[in-house]
């Protein structure tokens, strides 16, 4: 009985275990003003809206790169947003034609040519058993 007992409770508790990390490692920071906002999103319709995030921090650049775990991130589809919000305004600076004037990035490294880039084409999977860890260039 003590057998069956531990093998329900241990087979329950791997049901609940199913939440992983995503490391993210940005590189390319000029300099520590400001935080590097990072938007992790589970939708491709909110994809690039930073007030519709899955999750979201600002964090402290300390040096040339920096990095931070999302924890307890269910199995899914995902992709990363970034950018150094220098000036802390929760917005990227554009110029007059609309280019970005502070550095971003995003998951796998791709980049639109007009604009973001697609969330299919800088979306990864997240499984059930495996952690994720990224590296993302700040352009």
């Amino acid at each position: 009985m003590k057998q069956l007992i531990f093998t329900i409770l241990f087979g329950y508790s791997s049901h609940f275990a199913l939440a992983q990390t995503i490391t993210v490692t940005i590189e390319g920071i000029k300099n520590t003003n400001g935080k590097i906002q990072i938007g992790l999103y589970s939708k491709k319709s909110d994809f690039g809206n930073y007030n519709k995030v899955f999750v979201g921090v600002a964090i402290t650049p300390s040096r040339n790169n920096c990095a931070y775990t999302f924890k307890d991130i269910p199995a899914g589809t995902y992709a990363i947003a970034t950018w150094h919000d220098a000036n802390e305004n929760k917005k990227i600076d554009k110029n007059f034609f609309g280019i970005p004037t502070e550095k971003y990035g995003f998951s796998l490294n791709k980049y639109g040519k007009f604009g973001p880039p697609d969330f299919d084409d800088v979306s990864f999977k997240v499984g059930k058993v495996e952690n994720v860890k990224l590296l993302i260039h700040l352009k």
